[in-house]
């Protein structure tokens, strides 16, 4: 091969060797160049939730639902046990001051009245005997016919018999009064508000055959439960209104507060006295009663959740208005309820506080409102 011709084909594949450099350079970069110009990732913020902090004097005025029911309501019973022959009354009747309600069979009543009639008569008739036995012996000891210590043995057995008479006379008593038990009448003037026992059913003394309402101030009992009881006082003022007479609302005070709780419902039972009930207004009606309270307190009341504690120190995460960031604040309890807490110092009225999953945050993180959404 010429000389000539081998520099150019040597000069041929030096060009050709320099254009593959050039395209593996720019190969090799242009996955730089496309990451340069990708956009960062967005900062990742947390939904937080949040309440505003209200007064306590606010959050005090509770409100609850209740029904209009007797002041006084008997359980009315028999005091002797039998079978019911006859109710005279139903539901809803109203009745006056010993009236009768029901009647007991009092075949085995009498009988015992027989009984105890014919057990008295034949203890009397043995007294009279003893007694002029006892007057005659008397006589023929001041002669000296019959021992001093026969007469004093005669003596005795007339006590004894003495005192079975009085027994006896107990026992028939006592079987009449059974007797009057079997008609059940009614103590005062009311309203039967239930039946719980119909004719051939067979009680037992003290067994409830009515529940009586008795006639007079009526008053609305209400449910409250065990986080709010020791916010109702006695005597407090309240205002209520009743579905029925929607128009007109009426004033009561609180007259009755129950120490116990219901073993079901977990509530306390409160009765609240009514002044000026109009005659419109019937046992059962449902009533809505108002608790104002209207001391001035700046005490904030807050969920349970809200409370972040840390050894001795109390806190509440606060997210400022317009901010990101939440800031711990520390803060002074009043009081602990089992669903809330009362804060008396470190929180201003109007602030926004977390108050779920507070354990968790810390004041780097990014948070916003959560708008009650799922993910």
């Amino acid at each position: 091969m010429p000389p000539i011709e081998f520099k150019n084909q040597l000069k041929s594949l030096e060009t050709n060797i320099y254009m593959i450099f050039i395209i593996l350079f720019l190969v090799s970069i242009l996955p730089l160049i496309g990451c340069s110009n990708k956009t960062e990732e967005p900062e990742k913020v947390i939904a937080v939730q949040l309440t505003t902090a209200h007064p306590a004097s606010e959050l005090s005025n509770l409100s609850f639902s209740g029904n209009i029911v007797p002041r006084v309501e008997s359980q009315l019973s028999f005091r002797v046990a039998g079978r019911i022959i006859k109710r005279l009354v139903d539901t809803g009747a109203s009745i006056t001051k010993n009236q009768a309600l029901a009647q007991l069979d009092d075949t085995p009543f009498r009988l015992s009245i027989q009984e105890a009639t014919a057990e008295l008569h034949q203890a009397q008739s043995t007294l009279t005997r003893l007694q002029r036995d006892l007057q005659r012996n008397r006589s023929l000891v001041n002669i000296g016919a019959i021992s001093r210590s026969d007469l004093d043995s005669l003596e005795n057995l007339y006590q004894n018999t003495q005192a079975q008479v009085n027994a006896a006379q107990s026992r028939l008593d006592r079987a009449q009064n059974d007797l009057s038990y079997t008609t059940l009448r009614s103590p005062a003037v009311g309203t039967i508000a239930e039946v719980q026992a119909e004719s051939g059913q067979v009680v037992s003394a003290g067994t409830p055959i009515f529940k009586l309402a008795q006639n007079g101030e009526n008053e609305v009992q209400i449910d409250v439960p065990e986080s709010q009881i020791n916010e109702i006082k006695i005597d407090q003022p309240v205002s209520i209104k009743l579905l029925s007479l929607s128009d007109h609302t009426f004033t009561g005070h609180v007259r009755e507060i129950a120490t116990v709780a219901d073993p079901n419902s977990r509530t306390y039972r409160v009765r609240i006295s009514i002044s000026n009930l109009p005659a419109a207004a019937k046992l059962g009606m449902t009533a809505t009663v108002h608790f104002l309270n209207k001391n001035v307190d700046q005490q904030i009341i807050l969920p349970i959740g809200a409370l972040f504690q840390k050894g001795q120190q109390t806190a509440v995460w606060i997210l400022p208005h317009g901010a990101k960031n939440l800031q711990l604040r520390p803060v002074k309890l009043s009081k602990i309820n089992t669903e809330t807490i009362t804060v008396a110092n470190g929180i201003q009225v109007g602030e926004q506080i977390v108050t779920a999953g507070v354990h968790r945050l810390d004041s780097k993180m990014s948070v916003k409102a959560w708008d009650g959404r799922l993910p």
